[in-house]
């Protein structure tokens, strides 16, 4: 996939474009309901694609999974007649220099990668037949949805806490030193927080943590926060306490908040579908 690579050769050593930027989403997805299939694109991830997908694509990864590497959709006709007919890839990063890229959606986020669905900015038909582009100009009008479906398939390990909608792994040493308390009657923007137990119990303190869901960005307004996930439409925020949660417990409620607090960003990052 010559096309593909030098595209994404491209992109990866742009700098700051203006006028690039996000995808508009909500104007190119279909509301219209179709029939998917599963497909295991990644040894991390999955995708639906329309049934009339089937046979009509092709699929390319780069390798392991590391800053920058990525699975390429193209349309098969285009592709084996002309190398292009690229509809979009899903490439994996650590940071946000994705946002550096002209066309994209941040479409998935855990274990500490963003999953960055990237289209085409040029024609991707240039010279195929007129079959081939009728297959291209189909498959491509699913091509957001296809990527925004993208689900995680590491399955949850022991020792984990989990919620209706994620799951977080836990040290050891959190094992009934806990306590959890979901707040917001709406599901989609409900709060999970986590509490240092014996604070809890004595105060009614020792906030450590919490897992807010958002459909916005107003997130963005909080003192101390980290986004750590995001899927469906939802992002999971991992909120935290910038004053003091123990005041007024015991020495030993203290001690078992101090030691709990350690480990708050990396249980929070631990996020799973």
């Amino acid at each position: 996939m010559k096309r593909i690579r030098s595209f994404l050769a491209a992109v990866l050593t742009l700098s700051l474009v203006a006028g690039f930027g996000s995808f508009p989403m909500k104007q190119t997805i279909s509301a219209a309901a179709k029939k998917t299939i599963t497909v295991k694109a990644a040894a991390d991830f999955t995708i639906k694609l329309p049934a009339e997908w089937k046979n009509n694509y092709m699929m390319e990864r780069s390798g392991k999974k590391k800053q920058g590497s990525f699975v390429a959709f193209s349309s098969k006709k285009c592709h084996k007649e002309t190398g292009e007919g690229w509809l979009f890839s899903i490439m994996r990063y650590k940071d946000d220099s994705y946002t550096d890229l002209p066309q994209y959606e941040l479409v998935g986020r855990w274990n500490g990668l963003n999953y960055v669905a990237v289209f085409p900015t040029d024609i991707q038909t240039m010279g195929a037949s007129k079959t081939a582009k009728q297959q291209y100009r189909k498959l491509n009008g699913d091509s957001l949805k296809a990527a925004a479906s993208i689900q995680s398939i590491k399955k949850t390990p022991k020792g984990t806490y989990r919620a209706r909608d994620f799951s977080l792994k836990l040290p050891a040493v959190w094992k009934g030193n806990y306590t959890v308390k979901t707040i917001g009657k709406n599901k989609r923007n409900a709060s999970v927080v986590f509490y240092a137990k014996k604070c809890y119990n004595e105060t009614k303190l020792g906030w450590l943590f919490s897992i807010t869901r958002y459909e916005d960005e107003s997130y963005q307004e909080l003192p101390a926060y980290e986004l750590v996930g995001m899927w469906n439409g939802v992002r999971y925020v991992a909120v935290f306490p910038t004053d003091v949660q123990f005041e007024g417990a015991s020495k030993e409620a203290v001690k078992q908040h101090q030691k709990l607090s350690k480990s708050v960003e990396k249980v929070a990052r631990s996020i799973q579908r």
